[in-house]
C-alpha cells in the first residue's frame, strides 16, 4: 500500500475502536470478485485487507464532489465505519447480500454512512473505480432515469485523501427552543 495513503489512514481511523476480523477471510475478496464478475481495484483490496471494518474518528469528515440531499450546509459529510471481514454488522459480505437486489452489480457497498445511507465503490463500466453516496430514501433510479448515486470521488484513494478534521458548527437560536414539561413533574 502507498505510504502516503497509509499515513493518511492512520490519522483518520479511530484506533481505539477495535476491529476483530473473522477467521479465514483470505479467499473472501476472490469470492466477492466472482460474485460481481470483476476485479476489485487494487487500492481498495489492500485497504480492505488491512483496514476493513475500521471506524473513522468523530471529527473527521470529507467533502463530496456532488452534495447529497443530506449534506449539511458546511459541505462536509461523514461516515460511521468501513465494511470489512468482521463477525458483526460491519461485514462486507453481509452488506453485499443485503443490498445486492437494490444496488445491482455496478456498485458495491463499502461503508456505512449516517442515517442508513451507504458509500459505494463503482465496479463496472462508467462507475469503475469511483466512490458514490447512495441516499436510501430514494430509489436507485428515478422515474426520469436519473440515478440517486452522488459522486464523492473519482477513485478510492482520492476518497481517502478527502477526509480531514472538521468541527461542525451548530447554530442554535435560543428563541427557537421550546421546552415542554410534564404536568406531573410540575406538581412536585
Amino acid at each position: 500500500m502507498n505510504e502516503v495513503l497509509k499515513r493518511t489512514l492512520n490519522t483518520i481511523i479511530d484506533i481505539d475502536m477495535s476491529v476483530v476480523k473473522r477467521d479465514n477471510y483470505g479467499n473472501s475478496i476472490k469470492k466477492i470478485e466472482l460474485f460481481y464478475n470483476v476485479n476489485i481495484p487494487l487500492d481498495y483490496k489492500e485497504f480492505l485487507l488491512e483496514y476493513g471494518g475500521s471506524f473513522i474518528k468523530e471529527d473527521i469528515m470529507y467533502q463530496p464532489i456532488e452534495s447529497t440531499p443530506v449534506t449539511p450546509k458546511d459541505g462536509f459529510d461523514s461516515i460511521n465505519c468501513f465494511y470489512g471481514f468482521t463477525n458483526n454488522n460491519n461485514d462486507i459480505e453481509e452488506a453485499i447480500k443485503t443490498y445486492h437486489e437494490i444496488l445491482g452489480t455496478d456498485v458495491m457497498p463499502i461503508a456505512d454512512a449516517d442515517g442508513g445511507d451507504l458509500i459505494c465503490l463503482g465496479l463496472k463500466e462508467d462507475y469503475r473505480d469511483r466512490v458514490y453516496y447512495w441516499y436510501h430514501e430514494e430509489q436507485l433510479v428515478k422515474d426520469d432515469g436519473a440515478e440517486h448515486l452522488y459522486l464523492i470521488a473519482n477513485t478510492f484513494k482520492e476518497f481517502i485523501f478527502k477526509f480531514k478534521k472538521h468541527v461542525r458548527k451548530i447554530d442554535i437560536e435560543l428563541d427557537d427552543i421550546d421546552i415542554f414539561l410534564d404536568e406531573d413533574l410540575l406538581k412536585d
